[in-house]
C-alpha cells in the first residue's frame, strides 16, 4: 500500500509541528517495508528538513482555487455543489497520479473536506475545544467549526490515532466510534533538536541566561502563563531572584502578559520568541527546570522532553496520563502560591531527586508503548489494504 503523509504544520507551530515531524520519522523507522510512504508538504522549510532526514517527500503549493475550495468546503452546501461539478483539489489529482492508496493527516486539515476519491486516516490530538466557554481562543464559533470538522472526518476516517487511552474513550463515546477504529500511539519527545556544542551560533541573549525556569509553549490563553507571572510576583516579594524563559510565538495574548508585568513591576521575564532546534536544545540543556502550566491536555510533548534532558518538572496535577506524582512536582497550576513554592524548591535544588530517575523510567515506558503502537498500526494497515483491494 502506498501512503501519503500530509504535513501542513509550520516549524513555528509548536507541538503540532513536533508531532507531525515525529510521525514522519517514526513511520520511516517502524512502517512495515511492504508498505511505501511519502510525505507531501506545502512548506519549503519542512521539505528541506525532511530531505536532511532522508525522508521521501514532495513539495507542493495550493493554488488560489484550491485555497478557495478548502475554505468553502466546511459548508455542506458547497460540498454538494462541488461534488455535482466534479471539482477536485490539484493535490488530490497529484495523489491519484502518484497512485496513493491512503492519505494520513498527522494534524486534521481543511483539505479533508474536499477529498473525493482517496481514503484517509488521521491523528486526533485532543478534545479541549469543549472548554470554549472558558478560553477566548475557543469561541462558540470556533467550537462549532471544530465540531463540524471532527464529526465529518472521524466518521469517514478508516483509522484514527490518538496519544492516550483517555482520549480514545472520550471520542468513541462523544462521536460514536467503534473502539476498533481507534488506536493509541503515545507522543514521544521531539527528535529534531540538534545537540549543540561550543562552536554553535546561539543568540547572545540566550547565552547570558542563568538559573532560569523554562516554559516551552506558544503564548495562548490556555497555556496559563499568567499563573507563572503571579508566582513570579510572590517570589519577587520574598526578595528571591528568579528568571523565567517563555518560548514560542505570540498568538494574541502576550499584550495581556506585558500589561500584568508592567502593572506589577515584575522583573526577570524573558520572551525568547521562536526557538530553532539548536536553540531549543541549548535552552533545555541549561535550564534549572521545566514548568508546564497548560490547562489543555491530557498530555503534551514538553514533559517528555524535560525527562529526556533529566530536568525537574512542574506539572498539572489534573493530568496524569503521562505524568504521575513520583515523576514531577504535580500541583494545582491555577494556584500561584503552590507554583511559587515548587519553583523555589527547584531553584534551591531541594526537590525530590527521584523525580529525575522516575521520569527517565517513565519516558522509556512511554517510548516502548509508542513502538508497540506502531506495531499495531502495521497490523491495521495490513487489514486496511485487504479491505481496499476488496472494495475497489
Amino acid at each position: 500500500m502506498k501512503i501519503a503523509i500530509l504535513f501542513e504544520s509550520q516549524p513555528s507551530g509548536g507541538g503540532s509541528f513536533s508531532h507531525s515531524l515525529n510521525v514522519c520519522i517514526n513511520i520511516r523507522k517502524y512502517l512495515d517495508k511492504k508498505h511505501e510512504f511519502i510525505v507531501y508538504t506545502n512548506f519549503k522549510k519542512n521539505y528541506d528538513a525532511l530531505i536532511k532526514l532522508n525522508i521521501p517527500c514532495i513539495y507542493f503549493k495550493y493554488n488560489f482555487l484550491d485555497k478557495l475550495m478548502i475554505k468553502l468546503s466546511q459548508f455542506s452546501y458547497f460540498r454538494i455543489i462541488s461534488n455535482f461539478l466534479s471539482m477536485t483539489l490539484s493535490l488530490e489529482k497529484k495523489f491519484l497520479k502518484d497512485k496513493i492508496d491512503l492519505i494520513y493527516f498527522p494534524v486534521i486539515s481543511g483539505a479533508i473536506f474536499h477529498l473525493k476519491k482517496i481514503n484517509f486516516s488521521l491523528s486526533f490530538l485532543d478534545t479541549e475545544h469543549f472548554k470554549y466557554d472558558v478560553f477566548p481562543e475557543i469561541t462558540i464559533d470556533e467550537f462549532n467549526k471544530r465540531e463540524n470538522m471532527y464529526r465529518y472526518c472521524l466518521k469517514k476516517s478508516l483509522l484514527t490515532i490518538v496519544s492516550q487511552l483517555s482520549i480514545k474513550k472520550e471520542i468513541c463515546k462523544h462521536y460514536k466510534l467503534s473502539a476498533d477504529q481507534v488506536i493509541v500511539i503515545p507522543y514521544t519527545p521531539s527528535q529534531i533538536f540538534n545537540k549543540t556544542n561550543r562552536s554553535d551560533k546561539i543568540r547572545k541573549e540566550l547565552k547570558v541566561l542563568k538559573n532560569y525556569i523554562f516554559y516551552p509553549a506558544q503564548i495562548w490563553g490556555h497555556k496559563n502563563h499568567i499563573s507563572i507571572l503571579k508566582a513570579a510576583k510572590i517570589i519577587q516579594k520574598k526578595g528571591l531572584k528568579s528568571l523565567f524563559v517563555f518560548s514560542g510565538l505570540d498568538r494574541g495574548f502576550k499584550k495581556d502578559l506585558d500589561n500584568f508585568i508592567k502593572l506589577n513591576n515584575i522583573k526577570n521575564i524573558f520572551f525568547s520568541g521562536y526557538l530553532n532546534s539548536k536553540e531549543m536544545d541549548y535552552v533545555y540543556k541549561n535550564c534549572k527546570g521545566v514548568i508546564f502550566t497548560s490547562l489543555f491536555g491530557p498530555d503534551a510533548i514538553p514533559p517528555l522532553e524535560a525527562w529526556s534532558y533529566k530536568k525537574p518538572l512542574i506539572y498539572n496535577n489534573r493530568f496524569e496520563d503521562y505524568v504521575s506524582k513520583n515523576t514531577a512536582i504535580t500541583i494545582n497550576i491555577k494556584n500561584p502560591k503552590l507554583i511559587s513554592d515548587a519553583i523555589i524548591k527547584i531553584l534551591n535544588n531541594k526537590y525530590n531527586r527521584k523525580f529525575i530517575l522516575n521520569g527517565t523510567k517513565k519516558l522509556n515506558f512511554v517510548e516502548k508503548q509508542s513502538i508497540d503502537g506502531y506495531k499495531c498500526l502495521n497490523d491495521r494497515l495490513d487489514k486496511l489494504e485487504k479491505y481496499l483491494i476488496a472494495t475497489n
